[in-house]
């Protein structure tokens, strides 16, 4: 990581949810512009990503671990959205009619939102997938996490090898008598990929300084 400042809740971190964007960025760029909660009259495509496709329950989801490391740090900061009265007055157009601006609720509301950040120099994943697709992916991911635009989650370099051991279930699984809900593949949001799982408690995962706390 450039800094190690991420901005995330629970620190999982899919590695499957990031190659996903990577393949959309690649093969269906105008569908990142949606917005990805919702997805009435958006097409949903599931990615063709190079890992192994696992099944556990009835449930596909790939073969990609959730983060392993170690948080140094967690802290909280916030971030405001702000109506600015002064360029409303030359840019604000209500189509040729009066209008009302209310920044109490609505298009124009004011926000001063918590942000979760963590302090995580260094972060690993494991997979089970074509090692050389996989670095042609990662390329493309530059920053993770939420508020990348920001300045959160810059990666300053990916590295991508043959790993000793196999490490790739530390992540959520299908399991009808689990103890969570999350998410099983991207992505994540959507509802019909939300379901009961158990969660790793590996110590060597970031996630489980979050869910130990």
């Amino acid at each position: 990581m450039l800094d190690g400042r991420i901005a995330t809740t629970d620190l999982c971190l899919p590695i499957d949810s990031m190659l996903a964007w990577a393949w959309m960025a690649k093969h269906h760029p105008d569908l990142l512009s949606h917005d990805p909660t919702r997805t009435k009259g958006v097409e949903i495509i599931d990615p063709i990503l190079p890992l192994v496709k696992r099944e556990t329950n009835g449930h596909w989801y790939w073969a990609a671990s959730f983060a392993l490391g170690e948080p140094k740090k967690e802290f909280r900061t916030h971030w405001h959205k702000r109506y600015d009265l002064q360029a409303a007055v030359e840019y604000a157009d209500f189509d040729g009619r009066r209008g009302k601006v209310d920044v109490g609720r609505g298009n124009y509301k004011n926000y001063r939102m918590p942000l979760t950040i963590f302090l995580v120099p260094e972060l690993t994943w494991y997979v089970v997938g074509d090692l050389e697709a996989i670095k042609d992916l990662v390329c493309c991911i530059t920053s993770i996490g939420k508020k990348r635009s920001q300045g959160y989650g810059k990666v300053r370099e990916w590295t991508v090898e043959a790993a000793d051991e196999d490490l790739s279930n530390l992540r959520a699984i299908p399991d009808p008598d689990g103890d969570a809900i999350y998410g099983i593949r991207p992505p994540y949001w959507l509802e019909s990929n939300v379901m009961r799982v158990v969660m790793p408690n590996d110590r060597r995962l970031a996630a489980r300084a979050v869910f130990s706390s």
